[in-house]
């Protein structure tokens, strides 16, 4: 059954489930007099935020819950999801960078391949760039 707004000329206001919206008004619960339907009152459900970010994905196997199925699914929507909007709200764009290590000491701050060209382009070498990152991050030099 819907539920209707109402209201008497004796200023009473009130809601009313009812069979229809054809069903006839009711009678005015304080004064008894015929009463009015009112338009509806708006209502305002859920909230207007953008989309998860894509740098909160999980960056590794254990972050998608050992590779469940629906974890899965529910990160590749999200993603899906904040592509389109970013795609609509370009001012919204999160930049993205190739990761070159997301494991180990490299998990909450993953190692981009911009960040090992810096580093290794005095030496060279990448191993000791990633070995040096590493340490940077609170590692051993092993490099992990």
């Amino acid at each position: 059954m819907p539920m209707y707004d109402y209201s008497c000329d004796c200023g009473t206001t009130f809601e009313v489930l009812v069979p229809s919206w054809s069903s006839p008004a009711p009678d005015c619960p304080d004064c008894g007099a015929r009463t009015h339907r009112r338009p509806p009152s708006p209502a305002v459900h859920g909230r207007a935020a953008p989309p998860t970010p894509l740098s909160s994905t999980p960056k590794s196997w254990e972050g998608l819950n050992n590779g469940d199925p629906a974890t899965i699914t529910h990160w590749r929507r999200t993603a899906e999801a904040r592509r389109e909007f970013e795609a609509r709200h370009p001012e919204h764009h999160t930049r993205q960078e190739a990761i070159a290590a997301h494991e180990g000491r490299f998990e909450r701050a993953p190692l981009t391949y911009r960040e090992l060209a810096t580093r290794a382009a005095t030496t060279g070498d990448a191993n000791r760039a990633a070995a040096e990152a590493s340490r940077a991050r609170g590692g051993d030099s092993s490099g992990e």
